[in-house]
């Protein structure tokens, strides 16, 4: 989580000449979701074998401030608790699994109307936390892209709906959640895919 903080604090300020340039208006969503996906397709040697996550609720918090009239930008953090299926050449005692995105990044309206819709997304890093300790978390940078609404309910107050897909960024010949001796997932991909629905009441300050 250290790593993960680190690289929040440097984009926040490589973003913020941007962001000076007008007086602010910003938001604040705590979101609650349904993440699903992002099972991980492995191969060893001539070993295959398919680890599969959990679908799971989601909890999220997104901080947004105003750019121009039509685009703002965006700090997301979301995270959610599953468990992996084990493999026929690897268990552990715990298979419980964190999976938390931090994303700097915004949104640009694509349409007005009484459901507006916005195109959103960002850059940063996944961080992967085993429950099993004696398996090593991960952190690899990532990227989402999705579609959001923002419907009125008051001066303030906004009903938020967001969608999301989450790419992660591996080497075709990674291998995570390793212990002293041996690896829980050997990746044979290069991006690994999470799809996430969520829904939150949004702050105007």
């Amino acid at each position: 989580m250290r790593v993960i903080l680190a690289m929040c604090c440097v984009l926040s300020i490589i973003s913020m000449p941007s962001v000076a340039k007008q007086a602010l208006e910003f938001e604040i969503t705590p979101l609650i979701g349904y993440r699903f996906g992002g099972d991980f397709d492995t191969s060893q040697a001539e070993i295959h074998n398919r680890v599969e996550l959990n679908d799971e609720t989601s909890y999220g918090l997104l901080t947004a401030w105003s750019y121009d009239r039509t685009r703002q930008g965006e700090f997301l953090i979301s995270h959610y608790n599953t468990n992996f299926s084990e493999s026929s050449d690897f268990s552990v005692g715990n298979t419980g699994l964190g999976i938390t995105y931090a994303h700097l990044g915004g949104n640009v309206s694509i349409s007005e109307g009484p459901v507006p819709f916005y195109l959103t997304g960002g850059l940063g890093l996944t961080h992967l936390s085993p429950s099993d300790k004696q398996l090593s978390d991960e952190t690899r940078f990532s990227l989402n892209v999705g579609l959001a609404s923002k419907i009125d309910l008051s001066e303030r107050l906004k009903l938020r709906l967001d969608s999301r897909v989450y790419g992660t960024f591996f080497n075709s010949d990674s291998a995570i959640f390793c212990d002293a001796e041996v690896c829980a997932i050997y990746i044979s991909s290069n991006i690994w895919v999470q799809t996430e629905v969520s829904v939150g009441l949004t702050y105007r300050f």
